[in-house]
């Protein structure tokens, strides 16, 4: 007993002394400069954005202020940029690809930065008949629908969504070689730990959804805030109609990307608060209108700034 008395003693005294981020080791050339922006201007807000239009639109736009003495600092190939926005001191990087490398840039800058809140926002390709061009979804879940098991027979009922290729035959449905996809569920992992039960869909930060649902964001652009708009992400570029209108009648997706899952994954598995703002810039398996997508993009911008400027240090607490 006394031993492990002195064990949970060990154990709970550790906990006190872990910094708010791992940062970067003693030896690497930017420690220094890391060390004395955390100190100075931390903590941040993390923006992780779409490739694309997004960071042009952002640093030519009124709310962001880049820093003049460290504008940026690059860390393991990803460009980390700093500045304010509204008033609010930033971190932003690109995203990137695949969705591997999206979860290693957000872990790596949680792990090198003092970041309180993870905004990921872009554009996206809209699935559904409820989103049009130039809308905004603020979606409560999403999922990674590119985690596949292929089947070479259709098996028993499953409690998992599935494709049955055949029935998208042309003339008509019917048999295929290439048989059924069934989409798998992915591991949740926390701060302490992981689900034992795989998850489909991962709850967006609650709080922060619901600080977004009770913001008014005038009459344009549209916003459609949790509900029925999820987001469902892969590595696999969406530009076929009947694939999209599968994944809006059958899997409940609204709108669909490359990056958001892997941001909310990666955010939930460090107890960081976080949310998703997706600008519908195209319509999946048509193209892409550059006007349309430009004013889309610009729409995404504007309704991230009026959650920033709605933010406290109430709605920056660590929930999870």
């Amino acid at each position: 007993m006394a031993i492990l008395m002195k064990f949970l003693a060990v154990v709970v005294g550790l906990l006190f002394v872990v910094p708010d981020t791992l940062q970067l080791s003693v030896d690497h050339p930017l420690y220094t400069v890391v060390e004395r922006l955390n100190d100075k201007a931390g903590p941040f807000l993390g923006l992780v954005i779409s490739r694309g239009r997004a960071e042009k639109i952002l640093k030519n736009s009124t709310y962001y202020e880049a820093d003049t003495s460290i504008p940026y600092i690059t860390v393991a190939g990803r460009r980390f940029n700093f500045g304010k926005f509204n008033g609010e001191p930033v971190i932003y990087v690109v995203a990137g690809e695949p969705l591997a490398n999206v979860g290693v840039t957000v872990q790596i800058l949680l792990d090198t930065f003092r970041i309180k809140g993870i905004i990921n926002y872009g554009g996206a390709a809209t699935v559904s008949n409820q989103v049009f061009i130039s809308d905004v979804v603020i979606p409560s879940q999403v999922a990674f629908t590119g985690v596949w098991k292929w089947e070479q027979k259709t098996g028993a009922k499953r409690l998992n969504p599935s494709l049955k290729i055949g029935e998208y035959n042309i003339p008509e449905a019917g048999e295929n070689s290439l048989e059924h996809i069934v989409y798998k569920r992915t591991t949740l992992y926390t701060p302490t730990n992981s689900t034992k039960n795989p998850k489909y869909w991962f709850n967006v930060h609650s709080d922060w959804v619901q600080l977004a649902s009770q913001i008014n964001y005038g009459r344009s652009p549209n916003v459609h805030i949790g509900g029925d708009f999820r987001l469902g992400t892969s590595d696999i570029y969406m530009s076929n109609v009947a694939y999209a209108s599968f994944v809006n009648t059958h899997l409940g997706i609204a709108v669909v990307d490359t990056e958001s899952a892997a941001v909310v994954a990666t955010s939930i598995a460090n107890g960081v608060p976080h949310i998703v703002f997706k600008g519908a810039s195209n319509i999946a398996g048509y193209a892409t209108n550059s006007r349309l997508a430009e004013v889309t993009a610009k729409n995404v911008l504007k309704t991230v700034a009026a959650f920033i400027s709605n933010l406290s240090p109430k709605t920056n607490a660590n929930v999870y």
